[in-house]
């Protein structure tokens, strides 16, 4: 997310990307089975998880193309690492046979970090790490309720703060791309902050970044559970403390009515 979260409230505030002995890398090895070997059959690596998982994928390579179909024409090609730091995280929504050498390995159709907003491409599975996940996250915006779901049961449920009418909290599916470490734990991001594949649709630019939205903390407890930020999501500290220690990048966010 760069120099701010991009979507939120608040003034610019310089963060660091969690390190490998972070929560969230912790969590994302705890929870991430690997998938290997899987592929060498017919039956498609998503439609073996299990319930209420998704599947992961974690470039490998400095500089990942990105293809419109498999086999196809290169469409981009994004960094690795991304700006702040973090390792490029890309949620998996179906896989075909290919994308290898003679024919081997599989080609993986993934939701992309960027605008628009759902914007998905191939990429060959040789050039990313793949894990699972068996979280996914559900924001019901007018009861202002965050679930927490794992393996396909409610775990939890949180209140949580949404953008106003001015600048809404877009609905749509996303996943969390990384995790950020706020330097002032009692500053307006508080002390954690996913990174969103979601971007505002009202600001192109906030706070020195690319409007992209956020999960994170506040200083401002009492507004959680209120239309309050620029199209980001607050949570009280000690909720989102919790789920940096919970869950791993990749884990599927679905922003409801």
């Amino acid at each position: 997310m760069g120099a701010g979260l991009s979507g939120c409230a608040a003034a610019d505030v310089r963060v660091t990307p969690s390190s490998s002995s972070s929560p969230a890398a912790s969590a994302s090895g705890a929870s991430g089975a690997s998938t290997g070997g899987v592929g060498a059959g017919s039956v498609g690596l998503v439609a073996l998880l299990p319930e209420g998982s998704s599947l992961v994928a974690t470039a490998t390579v400095g500089h990942l193309r990105v293809l419109a179909a498999p086999g196809g024409a290169p469409v981009t090609t994004l960094a690795n690492p991304i700006p702040d730091g973090s390792p490029l995280v890309m949620r998996v929504l179906e896989d075909v046979p290919g994308g290898g050498s003679g024919g081997r390995g599989r080609w993986l159709r993934v939701q992309l970090p960027q605008r628009p907003n759902g914007s998905t491409g191939w990429v060959a599975e040789a050039d990313v790490r793949l894990s699972r996940t068996p979280y996914r996250l559900v924001v019901h915006r007018g009861a202002h309720r965050l679930e927490v779901w794992r393996d396909g049961a409610l775990a939890t449920t949180y209140p949580v703060g949404i953008g106003t009418s001015v600048n809404p909290t877009p609905a749509g599916t996303y996943y969390l791309t990384e995790l950020l470490v706020v330097p002032d734990p009692k500053g307006p991001y508080g002390p954690y902050a996913f990174g969103l594949s979601a971007f505002s649709t009202t600001l192109t630019t906030f706070a020195g970044g690319p409007g992209q939205l956020g999960l994170h903390g506040t200083n401002e407890p009492s507004k959680v559970g209120s239309d309050v930020s620029h199209g980001c999501l607050r949570l009280t500290n000690q909720a989102i403390t919790t789920l940096a220690h919970q869950l791993p990048l990749g884990t599927p966010l679905v922003i409801a009515a």
